[in-house]
C-alpha cells in the first residue's frame, strides 16, 4: 500500500487551488454574518415597531383573522404628524392622514377607503363627538380603532402608524415613487399636472399630498386621493426587488417612524400570502358636507348613503 503524507498532498494542492478555497470560505463567512445580521435586524426592528392593540380581536368579529390561511383583514393606517408643540404640552400625535383598506387575496382586490381627518364622529372611550383625528391625539392606536369602527360599522383587524417626516425619508431612501397627477396646481414651488406621470422624491411627494387649497387641487378630497396615490407608490417600490439593496436603511427609517399590532411572523405572512390583493385596488372617499359648527370649528359630516356604501363596499370584500 502506498502512503501519502499530508506533506505531499499540500505540495499537490497548487496555489490556484488554495486561492480559490481560501475565496470559498470568505464568501460562506460573510454569506453566514449577513443572515445573522439580517436576522438580528429584522428580529430587533420588529421588537421596536410592534404596539398591540388592547384585546384580542374586533368586537365586530366573531372569530380572529387567520392570516395564515389568507382570510380577508382589514388594516387602518394612520399618518401622524410631528407636531413638537403639541407633544411637548402633552397633546399627542393627531393622525391627519386616515385610510381603512379592506385585503382580499382569494379575490386578488385591496379596497382603499380614505376618512377625511375632519369627520365628526364619536370618540370611543372619551364619550365626546369631535373629530374623527382627535381620537388618535387623545387614546392612540386603540381609541382610533374602536371610533373607526363606530363610524363604519365594519371591523379594523389591524393598524399601521407612520410619521409623515419619515415617509419622506422612506421614499428618498428607496430612490423616490413613481406618481399619476390627479389635479393639476402648484404647491411649495412645485408643478403638478393631471394625468402626468412622474417620479418624486420625499419632498415633492409631500407637497402633493399636503396640498389642499391651492387652485385645482381639489380640496380635502383632492388631498386624501393623493395620499391614496403616494401609498400605493411607495408600497409598490417597497416590495419590488430593487428595495432589498437598501434594506438597512429602509429597516433603520421603518424602526424610527412606524408603529403595528401585526409581528414580524405576521407581516411576513402578509407579504407571502396577500400580494395578489395588489392586482385590483379600488379607492373610495366618504362623501358629505362640511361646515362651520355651533363650537366654531369646520366639521365634515358624513352622509348615511354614504357611509352605507363603504361599509358595504368593505364588507363584501371580507365576505361577511
Amino acid at each position: 500500500m502506498i502512503r501519502v503524507n499530508r506533506s505531499e498532498k499540500n505540495k499537490k494542492m497548487g496555489l490556484p487551488t488554495k486561492v480559490f478555497l481560501w475565496f470559498i470560505g470568505i464568501l460562506v463567512m460573510l454569506a453566514l454574518i449577513a443572515v445573522i445580521y439580517l436576522g438580528y435586524k429584522i428580529f430587533s426592528v420588529g421588537g421596536s415597531i410592534h404596539n398591540p392593540l388592547d384585546r384580542d380581536k374586533s368586537s365586530l368579529r366573531d372569530k380572529n383573522v387567520n392570516l395564515d390561511d389568507g382570510d380577508p383583514f382589514t388594516i387602518a393606517l394612520f399618518g401622524v404628524d410631528s407636531n413638537a408643540e403639541r407633544n411637548a404640552n402633552g397633546g399627542g400625535q393627531r393622525s391627519d392622514t386616515i385610510m381603512v383598506l379592506s385585503v382580499n387575496p382569494e379575490k386578488k382586490t385591496t379596497e382603499i377607503v380614505s376618512i377625511p381627518r375632519d369627520t365628526q364622529a364619536d370618540i370611543v372611550g372619551k364619550g365626546t363627538t369631535e373629530k374623527i383625528n382627535h381620537a388618535y391625539a387623545y387614546g392612540g392606536p386603540d381609541m382610533a380603532v374602536k371610533s373607526l369602527e363606530k363610524l363604519l360599522n365594519v371591523p379594523i383587524d389591524h393598524y399601521a402608524t407612520i410619521d409623515m417626516d419619515g415617509m419622506q425619508d422612506m421614499i428618498d431612501t428607496v430612490g423616490g415613487i413613481t406618481v399619476t397627477s390627479n389635479a393639476t396646481f402648484s404647491y411649495d414651488g412645485y408643478q403638478f399636472t393631471e394625468g402626468e406621470r412622474s417620479k418624486m422624491d420625499g419632498k415633492e411627494a409631500m407637497a402633493f399630498i399636503r396640498s389642499r387649497k391651492e387652485d385645482g387641487a381639489g380640496g380635502d378630497f383632492g388631498r386624501q386621493e393623493r395620499q391614496q396615490l403616494v401609498i400605493q407608490g411607495l408600497a409598490n417600490k417597497l416590495t419590488s426587488v430593487s428595495s432589498i439593496t437598501h434594506f438597512n436603511s429602509l429597516m433603520n427609517h421603518v424602526e424610527d417612524n412606524v408603529k403595528t399590532d401585526l409581528s414580524v411572523g405576521e407581516l411576513n405572512k402578509v407579504r407571502s400570502n396577500y400580494k395578489d390583493a395588489n392586482d385590483n385596488v379600488n379607492r373610495h372617499q366618504l362623501e358629505g358636507q362640511g361646515g362651520i359648527q355651533d363650537d366654531g370649528l369646520y366639521y365634515f359630516v358624513p352622509s348615511e348613503n354614504s357611509l352605507n356604501e363603504i361599509e358595504t363596499n368593505i364588507k363584501d370584500n371580507l365576505g361577511i
